[in-house]
């Protein structure tokens, strides 16, 4: 009986400490440094695409707002209905404009839920970092955090951890 609770204990431990090791694995916004750069000028965004042209408002007054993601670069943000976002990079010194990580406007949105600040949900990144961290749904599916890598053109997967789906997503 001693043994059995004592095994009992033992397992209940590690999956503790496994649990705490899977959560510091996720990746930090200190891991992936980004100069930012005091010379980032004002490039006009090119809008290369017809999505990119339908939102071109948008596009344009978050480029205008400065850099806020890896250096030199704008995430433009804005709403397409309740707990959605939309979003393209600008290059604030080239004025080249790149699509989100899943996907090409006017199609792609990211699903926040009903109420973000209770579900942890949003997009989240750094002047100073490479890394773009989603946590909803994207397309309305998909849902989980996803760690981004931005190379300066793309976005490449670090991790995903997926979960149920986020109340108000699906």
């Amino acid at each position: 009986m001693i043994r059995r609770i004592s095994l009992t204990w033992v397992l209940i431990a590690q999956a503790c400490f496994a649990q705490t090791a899977v959560t510091s694995a996720e990746p930090k916004f200190s891991d992936y440094p980004a100069r930012v750069s005091s010379h980032a000028g004002s490039a006009s965004p090119k809008l290369t695409t017809p999505g990119q042209r339908k939102f071109r408002t948008m596009i344009r007054d978050g480029a205008a707002r400065g850099p806020n993601f890896a250096g030199h670069f704008t995430i433009a943000e804005w709403g397409c209905g309740t707990g959605c976002v939309q979003f393209a990079v600008v290059d604030n010194q080239s004025g080249a404009v790149y699509e989100n990580p899943f996907g090409s406007l006017p199609g792609a949105s990211f699903c926040l839920g009903a109420n973000p600040d209770q579900d942890k949900t949003g997009i989240f990144y750094h002047p100073d970092s490479s890394l773009l961290i989603l946590r909803g749904c994207q397309n309305d599916k998909d849902c989980g955090a996803v760690f981004y890598l931005w190379t300066g053109v793309q976005f490449n997967v670090l991790r995903r951890v997926p979960t149920s789906p986020v109340f108000g997503c699906q």
